[in-house]
């Protein structure tokens, strides 16, 4: 085969640019400190980086619900630690209402009592963030309301879940008629039991007063077994929370090392190409040096 000047010299450019291009591959890695910048430059370590974002970017949202979760479960323990004091008062005021006193005397606890039902209304209608945490779906308008010894629900029964993991959810909402019951309810009749007691000493029968503390114990059980309810589920929340940051380490560890680039090794390699890159240089120069205006001097 006949080898022209013309070969030569396309020969020595196609070596150049190829070592150019090697170059600029190594450059591009050292000064990203990532292996892979196009999909061409590994297409199946490409398609593991990309399930590789989107595991971390599930477990970052997963991450994020469990701070909402936990947030509106402390709230709601907050809500029913109020209730059980409220409860707890309410009792000492009952029993001393259950022995003979004045008139007087038991207007003044009817009147505390009346109090305490204002608050037991108010901590029923706890909002967190915007939303009222024992009414349900309708978490934007109170669930209870007050007319006299009236206590009425606007809420439902609906659930608030969150997504905690795969396949994971977590609800963590009470029904507020569940917990703190109306005065038609006949489960857990907490507004229906302080009724009672204050109506009872505003009558002056310290004797139907005294029934009502085994209503007002019940309710008080009641309110300690979601309570216990809550406090389970703060601990799967912050258990799922230590779970899914592990994950999300593993996950960011395996992504580093599909895609960061050995920087000691691409250090080596760029040297090692640029001395390639200037024999190439060299060799190319003498190879075409000589032409034929050369010979004709």
């Amino acid at each position: 085969m006949r080898v022209t000047n013309s070969m030569l010299v396309r020969n020595v450019t196609n070596n150049l640019y190829n070592n150019l291009e090697r170059m600029d591959k190594l450059n591009r890695q050292l000064s990203s400190t990532k292996r892979i910048s196009l999909p061409s430059d590994d297409p199946a370590a490409v398609a593991r980086s990309l399930s590789l974002r989107a595991a971390v970017a599930d477990a970052e949202q997963f991450e994020a619900n469990l701070g909402d979760a936990k947030a509106w479960l402390v709230a709601t323990d907050s809500a029913l630690m109020g209730a059980e004091d409220v409860l707890r008062r309410a009792k000492e005021l009952a029993v001393k209402g259950s022995n003979p006193l004045s008139p007087e005397d038991q207007q003044a606890i009817a009147f505390e009592i009346d109090q305490l039902i204002h608050q037991m209304v108010t901590i029923a209608n706890t909002n967190h963030e915007g939303r009222h945490i024992f009414a349900g779906h309708q978490t934007l308008s109170k669930p209870f309301s007050r007319s006299g010894d009236t206590i009425t629900l606007q809420g439902d029964a609906g659930a608030i879940e969150y997504r905690i993991g795969p396949q994971q959810k977590l609800t963590v909402n009470l029904d507020g008629s569940s917990v703190f019951g109306t005065d038609e309810t006949e489960t857990n009749r907490v507004f229906k039991a302080l009724i009672d007691i204050k109506q009872h000493l505003e009558n002056g029968d310290a004797s139907q007063v005294s029934k009502s503390l085994g209503e007002l114990d019940a309710a008080r059980d009641n309110l300690l077994k979601y309570h216990s309810e809550v406090g389970a589920k703060m601990n799967r929340v912050e258990l799922a929370n230590l779970h899914m940051s592990e994950l999300k380490v593993n996950y960011k560890q395996l992504q580093s090392q599909n895609e960061d680039a050995d920087i000691p090794g691409v250090i080596m390699e760029l040297k090692t190409s640029e001395l390639v890159y200037r024999a190439a240089l060299g060799a190319g120069a003498r190879v075409i040096m000589p032409t034929l205006m050369d010979f004709l001097r």
